[in-house]
């Protein structure tokens, strides 16, 4: 018998993730052609996810005009070979890697074969020296790019396949073999389609969207984006549904009680909706290792904790993976007899911008909580719960999901971004406005785009 010739490995696929100032930084730099083609170097922290690598833009540095030599190599920019060390060395000092970024200015792009030429000469030594970090080159189209990676010196089995630009909308740069595939657009869909337009279908289709938290709040979350069309949704909850649930948990049923798993809940309603939904549940509390893998393959997260050291540390985990969040929160107050005080809020907090640890989850706050219910309080059994109801719940979920739909769609026209709403559950008022300037010295901000801890 002839030889079986050895199984290639599959290939990895190598997405670029980028706030919109740093990525019109990028852009302003290499499109600009009046003294010719330019280019410059991203430094990038991974997030390495189970088909993916996902690099997480930080810092852009442009080839700076003392460097260029143009026209020295026929019709390629170059530069010196000193800008690209003390390029590597700030990569090597920040723990991140390096990709360049250049343009031809036109649709369609493919790399020329200087392009091919000069990667190869500069990716195979900056692969070995930068190992384990993959590193590579992207040229960037009109709305879509090509890319080439290298990883400890070997060109094989990288495929690059989109930029995602993070703002609302979120902005898709695909590759050449990465466009939405053209499918019917869904009947179930229609009258949406016909509020917030044509492309609105496809854009949903292709999304992912984490839910941390599926009692309360969360399932009327799950069950709306279901009906959105959300492609994949990502529910994380590691509680069984007990009888105080069935009071305000969407789709839960007396059958449930007390041996359902509320992520099995989410999972029973988002496919009775719509079987073609991928549902990837995980009954375990975040920040576990299966939850944190699951989430990071989100495009949007949607936060509905009652904790606030919880809400801290997803604000936190968003803030590292460059993840639009929309949190929601609900405190009600009551005398015994009435209601007196039912305030709630959602808050649309993305990357670049003000983060809850900015203004929201303040240190004597988080303080506070920790000395009146200290961790593991809301696991205690006899532990008395928080006042809910299910009605105001469900308006602050309306929000959030009108929120991520803009994140998706960009139906609003930015008139939702990095805003925040106030619910007063009794009057029924509801008060939107900006979030305030970042925080300086806020610690989630400070690892902004920081992605996978690194390696000691």
């Amino acid at each position: 018998m002839p030889p079986v010739a050895p199984r290639r490995p599959p290939a990895r696929y190598v997405d670029l993730r980028i706030t919109r100032a740093l990525f019109e930084g990028v852009r302003s730099h290499v499109e600009n052609f009046t003294r010719g083609e330019e280019a410059g170097f991203l430094l990038c922290s991974l997030s390495r996810l189970a088909e993916r690598d996902v690099l997480l833009a930080n810092e852009w540095h442009p080839v700076p005009d003392s460097a260029i030599a143009r026209n020295a190599n026929g019709s390629v920019l170059s530069w010196s070979s000193e800008f690209n060390s003390e390029v590597l060395q700030r990569a090597v000092d920040l723990g991140s890697t390096a990709v360049l970024v250049h343009s031809h200015g036109c649709p369609g792009p493919a790399f020329s074969d200087d392009d091919r030429r000069n990667e190869r000469g500069l990716f195979a030594a900056f692969s070995r020296i930068l190992d384990p970090l993959l590193t590579g080159t992207l040229l960037l189209g009109r709305g879509d790019a090509c890319g080439s990676f290298w990883a400890a010196g070997g060109h094989g089995g990288l495929v690059f396949r989109r930029i995602v630009v993070v703002d609302a909308p979120l902005e898709i740069w695909h590759s050449g073999d990465d466009r939405i595939t053209a499918s019917p657009s869904r009947a179930r869909l229609a009258r949406q389609t016909l509020a917030i337009g044509p492309a609105s279908d496809a854009k949903l289709r292709d999304a992912a969207v984490g839910v941390v938290g599926v009692s309360g709040g969360g399932s009327h979350v799950v069950q709306q984006l279901a009906h959105q069309g959300v492609g994949t949704l990502i529910p994380i909850d590691d509680q069984f549904l007990d009888e105080t649930n069935l009071g305000r948990h969407v789709g839960a049923t007396a059958a449930d009680i007390d041996h359902t798993l509320k992520v099995d809940i989410a999972k029973r309603v988002i496919n009775g909706i719509d079987e073609s939904i991928e549902v990837r549940a995980v009954a375990e509390r975040f920040p576990s290792r299966e939850t944190i893998a699951a989430l990071k393959e989100a495009d949007v997260v949607v936060s509905c904790l009652d904790r606030f050291d919880a809400r801290e540390d997803v604000n936190a985990f968003c803030r590292r993976y460059l993840i639009p969040l929309v949190d929601i929160g609900m405190t009600i107050r009551s005398t015994g007899e009435k209601l007196a005080r039912a305030d709630g809020q959602v808050i649309v907090s993305m990357p670049g911008r003000a983060c809850l640890r900015c203004f929201f989850l303040t240190d004597s706050l988080l303080a506070r909580e920790r000395r009146e219910r200290p961790p593991g309080y809301d696991e205690n059994p006899d532990a008395v719960g928080d006042p809910q109801v299910v009605s105001m719940n469900g308006v602050l979920a309306s929000e959030a999901c009108n929120s991520v739909l803009d994140i998706v769609t960009g139906y609003s026209n930015g008139r939702r971004v990095a805003r925040q709403w106030q619910y007063d559950g009794r009057t029924g008022e509801l008060l939107s406005g900006d979030l305030p300037s970042r925080r300086a010295g806020c610690p989630a901000c400070a690892e902004e785009g920081q992605g996978d801890p690194r390696s000691a």
